[in-house]
């Protein structure tokens, strides 16, 4: 797999700021988006990440959530 997915909900639409850090808490990718109410999928390169545990910080105005991803 060249690619993997992150699907998120929104109560509605926003502007959704992803931040993506090691497990040492280094910020490897900044990604911002139009979110739309509802189901989202935001698909991220596996070529510009490392293999390990990384964790995403999806921040909107209203709401913020950290998540963990594995990557291979």
């Amino acid at each position: 797999r060249t690619q993997t997915t992150i699907n998120y909900n929104l109560p509605e639409a926003a502007d959704v700021t992803f931040t993506i850090t090691d497990a040492a808490g280094k910020t490897l990718q900044v990604l911002r988006t139009a979110g739309v109410e509802g189901q989202n999928i935001l698909t991220l390169q596996r070529k510009d990440l490392p293999a390990g545990v990384l964790f995403y910080t999806l921040t909107t105005d209203n709401f913020t959530a950290t998540k963990s991803m594995v990557i291979e």
